[in-house]
């Protein structure tokens, strides 16, 4: 019997064994892959403390000396504290209107059977079909035109309507994957559409919601386009337009 139960045990770790390589191997990779990922932004950290002849030393300088906070002093005296908090203000004004009023339209095209449902349906994607730059001269005639020019209320209504067709398609989809036993119980308690989608809807959604909130706010945030187009004043420039005006014929003003 004694001879029999070795190869057996040894059998039955070999898997085990196996399976604690793969899972070294597994967590070796995924901690390569984020160091390499990272690696961008700890160069260009490590850059930013750097004074300017050694931003362009050859061979290139890994660590910065003397460490330097000009180059911050020089970005926030040209105003880049203001154009953080433009991004921040549009984009979050963005993704709250983008919220409110995605709910209100998912939710009915969730639970509603209606004559056209499908053509609003089509009709609130064909949107997201037109390439941006199509309408980009219509939208500034139109914004010129209604005094909504280097504004916040100019720009926050225009990433609230890029955003809205997809927020209400992504809504729709996990208002329909609910259970409708909650809403029916609470109409039979006399609850209201509005109070089951305040109060069942809502709280039961905020996996989605932050889902289209990250999205809508990295969509504000990282738009360059129609910020440069629409903003012309110092005052009103987002982050994405401060540091492009940093570009330069010449080169890139990397103390600014």
């Amino acid at each position: 019997m004694a001879t029999t139960s070795m190869p057996i045990e040894r059998r039955a770790s070999a898997p085990g064994g196996r399976g604690r390589l793969g899972e070294i191997a597994v967590y070796t990779v995924m901690v390569l892959v984020t160091i390499s990922s990272l690696l961008p932004f700890v160069w260009a950290f490590l850059t930013s403390l750097k004074v300017e002849r050694q931003v362009y030393a050859f061979p290139p300088q890994l660590l910065p000396d003397p460490v330097t906070s000009y180059n911050y002093l020089q970005a926030i005296n040209h105003g880049l504290l203001l154009a953080l908090f433009n991004c921040l203000v549009i984009s979050l004004a963005t993704v709250g209107l983008v919220l409110a009023f995605g709910s209100l339209a998912a939710y009915p095209l969730a639970r509603m059977t209606f004559p056209g449902s499908q053509v609003v349906l089509f009709l609130i994607l064909v949107p997201m079909m037109i390439p941006g730059l199509v309408n980009l001269v219509p939208t500034y005639i139109i914004m010129a035109k209604l005094g909504l020019l280097d504004s916040y209320h100019g720009l926050i209504p225009i990433y609230w309507v890029h955003s809205l067709p997809l927020a209400i398609w992504v809504l729709r989809g996990f208002f329909h994957e609910l259970p409708r036993e909650l809403e029916d119980a609470a109409s039979v308690d006399g609850a209201s559409r509005l109070r089951i989608l305040w109060s069942i809807i809502i709280p039961l959604s905020q996996p989605a919601l932050a889902a289209v909130a990250l999205l809508v706010f990295l969509n504000s945030w990282n738009e360059f386009v129609i910020a440069s187009i629409v903003t012309s004043s110092a005052l009103m420039r987002t982050a994405q337009v401060f540091l492009y005006l940093n570009m330069t014929d010449v080169g890139v003003n990397w103390v600014r």
